[in-house]
């Protein structure tokens, strides 16, 4: 029981930790985020009916053990993934005795929801910002599963799956009052809200490599499993803040939120209402400690021979 506590405990204070920084980067984007899009009731209705979709998987996954839901299809496959990406130290324990039906649901549905909020959160660009998406998370998936070798991959499928359904509720949840009549382009122009939302959006992208990491642990051990968690979020923020600097803050952001969607509009159309450009000092600081915290996330993650043969 000490241990379950002190554990919530550190997951609280990782949370916290999350959120501050996302606060600043919230900052730092804020200057070229102020002017509010309105969404076409089509997409705004679609995302309504994504976003039941979404807190249906997740609502299943919170009461499915007390309830009599836990015997239905996919209910096991849902309770998994909210307890994995949640309490990701029990991923292990929670994707044990799954059907093979509950597996493929654990993909089939975090991908499902991924590509198709992807599509409505850049409807102009079709499916290319759903693909690019896609890829950066197959990547992602690739390189763990490399590390994992015979090692069981569904603690992390369980852990990664629910964290990204869960930020894709998040997002779909400010899209579906995004429309002509809704409340959310009025609340944008609350510079708190702004923040508080940006914070979030940040704190949540990160919160995916950081479950990932701590699912992995068990088979990997701390540190590798540390190293994998920090890679994934250093690559997360050090790209954008590269795309930044090389082709300016206009194209960069638009490009930032196609590959890994942390707002829910199409930011080219937020900074051209306005001019001026992120400090330069801001974005190269930015990519550096991306990169030391990418390079030393990839050395730990290195099996303990190939790390002492790469540190010769």
């Amino acid at each position: 029981m000490a241990t379950t506590a002190g554990r919530g405990i550190l997951a609280l204070i990782v949370a916290v930790g999350l959120l501050v920084s996302g606060g600043i980067l919230a900052m730092l984007v804020d200057p070229f985020a102020r002017t509010p899009i309105e969404v076409d009731p089509t997409t705004e209705w679609l995302a309504r009916i994504l976003l039941v979709l979404g807190a249906g998987w997740l609502i299943v996954g919170m009461v499915a053990a007390r309830t009599r839901l836990v015997r239905r299809p996919g209910a096991a496959a849902a309770r998994a993934s909210w307890v994995a990406s949640t309490r990701p130290w029990r991923a292990a324990e929670s994707s044990l005795g799954l059907l093979p039906l509950d597996r493929w649901l654990m993909i089939i549905v975090p991908a499902g929801v991924l590509v198709a909020t992807r599509v409505v959160q850049t409807p102009r660009d079709g499916l290319w910002g759903a693909v690019l998406a896609v890829i950066g998370w197959l990547f992602f998936a690739i390189v763990v599963r490399l590390l994992l070798g015979r090692r069981s991959p569904w603690p992390i499928i369980a852990a990664v799956g629910g964290a990204l359904v869960l930020r894709c509720v998040v997002a779909l949840a400010v899209i579906a009052v995004s429309g002509p009549e809704g409340i959310w382009p009025a609340l944008w122009a609350m510079p708190l809200v702004r923040i508080l939302y940006l914070a979030l959006a940040f704190a949540l992208l990160a919160w995916v490599f950081v479950v990932a990491g701590w699912s992995l642990r068990p088979q990997l051990g701390r540190r590798r499993a540390t190293g994998v968690a920090l890679a994934g979020m250093g690559i997360a923020y050090a790209l954008p803040a590269a795309t930044i600097a090389v082709v300016g803050t206009g194209d960069a952001l638009r490009s930032w939120n196609e590959q890994i969607g942390v707002l829910p509009w199409d930011l080219a159309r937020l900074t051209g209402a306005r001019e001026g450009e992120i400090p330069t000092e801001a974005v190269v600081a930015a990519v550096v400690i991306g990169a030391v915290v990418t390079a030393a996330g990839l050395l730990l993650a290195l099996p303990q021979r190939a790390r002492d043969r790469s540190s010769r």
